[in-house]
C-alpha cells in the first residue's frame, strides 16, 4: 500500500513537503538478482581498459557487487577461492529498461559497472582469465551473478590507455576549483604528444 509522509519546518521555503512511500511485507527475504552484460563470454583480444557491467537488484536492496578472478598456481585466495578485482558501482538511471521491469527498491540504480584494466592481470595482462561477477544484499545473501572467460593480449597492444583517478569510480566532482587526474600509456615505439 502507499502512504505518504508529510515533512514540515518553520522558516523553510518549500515547507511543507509531502513524500509518497511504499510499505512492503516479505515473509521471507529473497537473494539479490541480475545479469552480467559484459564483456562478451569467450572474448579474445582484449587489450587495456574493458568494462565489466550489467544489472543487480534485491527486495531489500543490494550493498554491492564484486568482481573477482580464478586465481593463478600459489596465488592467496579470499573465501570465494577467487582471486578480488574490485567493487563495480551503481549508475543512477543507467538501465532504465530494467527499472521499468521491476518494481524492487533502488531499482533505478540496477545498472553497475566497473573499468578494469586488463595489464594489470597475471602476466602483464597477457592469457586466459575467468571472472565471477557477485551480487550481495543488505541482509548477507550472495549469490553469483554469472561468469566470463576472457582472452587478454596486452603484448599486442597497439592503442593507448590509462585511466581517470579523480573523481574516484562512483565519486563527484563539483565546484570550479575541482582536479581532474588521471594517466596515459601507450606502447613502444609510439609515444604520447
Amino acid at each position: 500500500p502507499y502512504r505518504t509522509f508529510t515533512a514540515t519546518a518553520a522558516r523553510v521555503a518549500n515547507s511543507p513537503i509531502t513524500i509518497p512511500l511504499q510499505f512492503r511485507a516479505y515473509r521471507t527475504p529473497t537473494d539479490p538478482f541480475g545479469a552480467v552484460d559484459t564483456p562478451a563470454n569467450n572474448a579474445t583480444g582484449i587489450v587495456g581498459s574493458i568494462g565489466v557491467t550489467g544489472w543487480a537488484l534485491d527486495d531489500i536492496g543490494v550493498s554491492q557487487v564484486t568482481i573477482w578472478r580464478d586465481p593463478m598456481p600459489g596465488e592467496p585466495t579470499g573465501p570465494n577461492g577467487k582471486v578480488f578485482i574490485g567493487n563495480a558501482v551503481p549508475v543512477d538511471g543507467a538501465r532504465p529498461d530494467v527499472d521499468a521491469a521491476y518494481t524492487q527498491p533502488f531499482d533505478y540504480q540496477a545498472g553497475w559497472g566497473y573499468l578494469m584494466l586488463t595489464n594489470m592481470l597475471p602476466n602483464e595482462g597477457n592469457g586466459t582469465f575467468k571472472l565471477s561477477i557477485y551480487a550481495d544484499d543488505v541482509d548477507g545473501h550472495r549469490v553469483l551473478l554469472g561468469t566470463r572467460t576472457i582472452t587478454t593480449d596486452n603484448a599486442n597492444a597497439r592503442k593507448p590507455f590509462g585511466a581517470i583517478d579523480t573523481p574516484t569510480q562512483g565519486g563527484t566532482a563539483s565546484g570550479t576549483a575541482y582536479m581532474n587526474w588521471g594517466w596515459v600509456l601507450t606502447p613502444q615505439p609510439s609515444t604520447v604528444p
